[in-house]
């Protein structure tokens, strides 16, 4: 890398001074920034995170299988900076359902994600980061949503996820596109200029249909017809356009209506850029109109933040500057274009696709088109370099049941999200299918969506500014919790304060101690602590009994905001995979032929059933017959409220905190939520008027708490229970008219005794969850050696195996085994890797389709 960077630093050498040799001072000025900008790249490295799943959906009871990887953003190889990495499952409404700490090993790591069989289904996101990664304005983080079934049985219908008409206060993800309609222009280099003709991106959106095919025309104020528009792939395509002084709109017909969307306004005077990139070379014209002054400006190239060249350009009115470079000596994946003037402010700004060359090939052999039930698999996967020669390599492998599994023909790996995705804006939907076979058509296609989707993740403008910089987060080489000691009433820091900490671990009591310093800040460990467990901090002053008035906040709570859901995101496109049932169905034929001439084989009947059940790729999607109305988690909530100094000690107090729809009269402590009395249940029966009074103050006894809006939130066993006259008098609820009511579920945490005062915690002390490093797991696969002896042995995997560090030998192979589940089915294998030379290479195998 940086011999490349010498050679381009070379080359931009010869550039400059054989376009701009006679600005000196200019060139003085862009040298400056030039190694400024270098000096901020390597002070200040980027990293990114990958994660490859071995499934692409998932059902509730089901664990979420992955490999992390995490990179140097500028060199796509393994990151030495960061040694936690936070993975996160949020659910549809932006909520943390599950947060897992991976322990990274030189940029590497291995985890998993268990789905409890009470969770809801639903459309839910995997985000990925490092703290260091949230460093900068704009914070950058691996993201992918999955959708989260379950199974129904019903109607013909295999699945479904139920959707939830939930309070507004449970929304915390940006708020939907609100328009039935949306038309936005990207002008290439992000401005127009009055008299230069400019190539204008643009993305049509539908509220009910995500991305739209579409056409229309551009026109002036009076109506004329300027030029006309159609769209390419996936609502996006382009015109050509010189805009003048007068205002122009797009006119399009949709369902019947005209929809009319106003262009951006062009500047008197400026600048533009136009670049044209290809396997043999990058062109760029850089044009000013008539208007603009005179000057000497500075076209960066940069990758990932580094620059990697600049030329100077020099202007006279209305003239045209262009320049080729050849592609092959610039990095692979995005290049940022910046064009800059001699304040280092950014003029104009876009973004080109650098091809890699020479990846890494794997190429699977010995597997057959369909695997009958139980049947042993076996892969041979061969590794190798461009020109043929074997690779020792370290792999991420996963092998499904193809039928059973959804199918992503373009779906997203390790290439398109290191090189693409992950420097774009927004959601990218089928990355793969810009890469899945080399055209013009989609070269043209790439560039449309690196206009639409640029994003200006290093700021030229920012980067070479004299000012210093100061991250937003500090890099972590080992984990550490980091948290503060304060008044209670005055919030003032209190030094010297001595910590007590005991947590169990296993079944042993683990207490450590540590002191405040001069701004009551303290210090953790808990690098070598694993899983999470419940602990208890106490405060005292060095040399005296404990201190009763100190709060005590926990840094801890620094994830990103929840990013809006693109639509695509939420109706994903599955491969149609009807002809792969057929020959299924072919191969079960011969299957069951084949058993029922075995000797010693008589009785098919359960075998015959299984093989012949067809999964039914069809989504049943509900309204919840329980009208759920909001669900928190408590320990959560409680721990994120506590660390940002607020005293949280009943549970009124904390719903008055976290919800708009809850209101205490304190007059006569009663509570209502949306205007309905409460009911509250715990344990499967109504709350009698004593035992609500004892549990409201037990806030960090609870779990979790879901509310209902009306009585089909209570299930019949719970109505009856409290219709007997023992308890009608003491619950305080008319049972006869339960509609009236808000349904409050209280959930306690397991093993905790709510009722019982004596845990309160006292004055000076807290009660939290301290997380470590998540335990890492091995994936099941069985084994049916003997596979007639397994014919009602229900398996009904859809991951047949999983293995996240599968070595190849010397030669450049490694063989699999496994074996299949209680159906016949072809498979689907997906292999990733990320050399230590920094070369990538992926392959998605159909048994059917290759």
């Amino acid at each position: 890398m940086e011999k490349l960077r010498s050679v381009l630093f070379m080359l931009f050498i010869m550039l400059s001074f054989g376009i701009c040799g006679q600005v000196p001072q200019a060139k003085i000025i862009f040298d400056k920034y030039f190694s400024q900008a270098q000096k901020f790249a390597k002070d200040f490295p980027h990293e990114k995170a990958y994660l490859h799943f071995d499934n692409t959906s998932y059902y509730v009871g089901d664990t979420i299988w992955f490999k992390a990887y995490v990179t140097l953003a500028d060199q796509r190889q393994y990151s030495n900076i960061s040694r936690p990495l936070y993975v996160e499952l949020l659910d549809q409404s932006g909520h943390i359902a599950d947060r897992q700490i991976i322990k990274l090993e030189k940029g590497e790591g291995n985890g998993q994600i268990i789905l409890p069989l009470s969770m809801f289904s639903g459309y839910y996101e995997i985000r990925a980061y490092t703290r260091w990664m949230l460093a900068f304005d704009e914070p950058q983080y691996f993201s992918r949503t999955f959708p989260i079934y379950k199974f129904s049985g019903k109607g013909g219908i295999e699945r479904n996820i139920t959707t939830y008409t939930l309070s507004s206060d449970m929304e915390k993800r940006p708020v939907k596109m609100k328009d039935k309609l949306s038309l936005s222009f990207f002008p290439e280099g992000g401005q127009l200029v009055e008299g230069i003709e400019s190539k204008v991106a643009f993305k049509v959106e539908s509220k009910d249909s995500g991305n739209i095919s579409l056409h229309g025309i551009i026109e002036n104020v009076n109506g004329d017809k300027i030029t006309s528009f159609e769209t390419m792939h996936d609502g996006m395509g382009y015109f050509m356009y010189t805009p003048s002084s007068k205002d122009a709109h797009a006119s399009v017909l949709y369902h019947g209506d005209k929809y009319e969307f106003q262009l951006p306004k062009a500047l008197k005077s400026g600048y533009t850029i136009k670049t044209d990139c290809n396997a043999g070379g990058l062109s760029v014209d850089v044009s000013s109109n008539v208007q603009a002054k005179s000057d000497t400006l500075g076209l960066f190239i940069s990758h990932q933040g580094y620059p990697c060249l600049y030329q100077l350009v020099c202007f006279e009115k209305g003239n045209i500057q262009r320049f080729i470079l050849p592609i092959r000596k610039l990095p692979s994946g995005l290049l940022q274009v910046s064009l800059i003037d001699r304040t280092g402010k950014t003029l104009c700004e876009r973004f080109v696709f650098s091809y890699p060359s020479s990846p890494l090939q794997i190429v699977p052999d010995k597997l057959k088109r369909v695997y009958s039930p139980y049947e042993p698999i076996t892969c041979q996967l061969q590794v190798n370099t461009s020109k043929g020669e074997p690779v020792s390599q370290k792999l991420s492998v996963s092998i499904r049941d193809a039928v059973r599994s959804d199918y992503l023909e373009y779906d997203n790996n390790i290439f398109t999200d290191l090189l693409l995705t992950s420097d774009l804006k927004g959601y990218i939907h089928q990355p793969g299918y810009y890469f899945s076979s080399p055209s013009l058509k989609k070269q043209i296609e790439l560039d449309l969506l690196l206009l639409i989707h640029g994003w200006r993740k290093y700021d030229m403008s920012s980067i070479i500014a004299e000012p210093g910089f100061t991250p937003k987060q500090l890099p972590e080489s080992q984990l550490i919790l980091n948290g503060q000691v304060k008044s209670t009433l005055f919030k003032k820091k209190l030094k010297d304060i001595e910590l007590s900490v005991m947590l169990k671990k296993n079944e042993e009591v683990v207490i450590g101690s540590t002191v405040t310093d001069a701004n009551g800040n303290f210090k953790i460990p808990l690098e070598d602590f694993i899983g999470t467990t419940e602990a208890i901090i106490q405060t005292k002053k060095v040399g005296k009994e404990r201190t009763k008035d100190t709060s005590i906040s926990i840094d801890r709570h620094f994830s990103p905001n929840p990013r809006k859901l693109d639509y695509n995101e939420l109706h994903l496109n599955y491969k149609d995979i009807s002809k792969w049932q057929h020959e299924v169905d072919k191969s079960d034929s011969l299957y069951i032929d084949s058993i029922s001439k075995a000797e010693g084989m008589h009785l098919l009947g359960d075998v015959v059933v299984k093989s012949k059940q067809h999964f039914d790729y069809n989504v049943s999607t509900k309204i919840s017959e329980k009208s759920i109305d909001a669900y928190y988690d408590v320990r959560r909530t409680l721990d994120e409220l506590r660390d940002n100094g607020k005293v949280v000690s009943t549970i009124p107090e904390l719903m008055e905190m976290i919800s708009s729809q809850f209101y205490w009269n304190h007059s006569d402590d009663s509570y209502s939520y949306r205007q309905k009395p409460i009911c509250f249940v715990m344990d499967n029966k109504i709350l009698s008027n004593v035992e609500v009074s004892m549990m409201l103050t037990e806030v960090d006894g609870l779990s979790s708490i879901i509310i209902s809006n009306g009585i089909g939130g209570l299930s019949e066993d719970i109505i009856q229970n409290s219709k007997k006259s023992d308890m009608s008098d003491s619950i305080g609820v008319d049972v006869s008219k339960l509609d009236k009511y808000c349904i409050f579920y209280l959930i306690p945490v397991p093993h905790r005794d709510v009722m019982n005062k004596s845990q309160v915690s006292p004055l000076g002390t807290r009660q939290t969850l301290m997380q470590g490093y998540s335990i890492e797991y091995e994936s099941y696969s069985p084994a049916y050696p003997n596979r007639e002896l397994y014919m009602d042995k229900v398996d009904k995997r859809r991951t047949l195996y999983w293995n996240p560090s599968l070595m190849t030998d010397t030669n450049g192979k490694a063989i699999i085994k496994c074996y299949n589940n209680q159906y016949s089915t072809p498979l689907v294998i997906d292999v990733e890797t990320l050399g230590s030379d920094g070369q990538i290479a992926y392959l998605k195998y159909s048994t059917l389709d290759n």
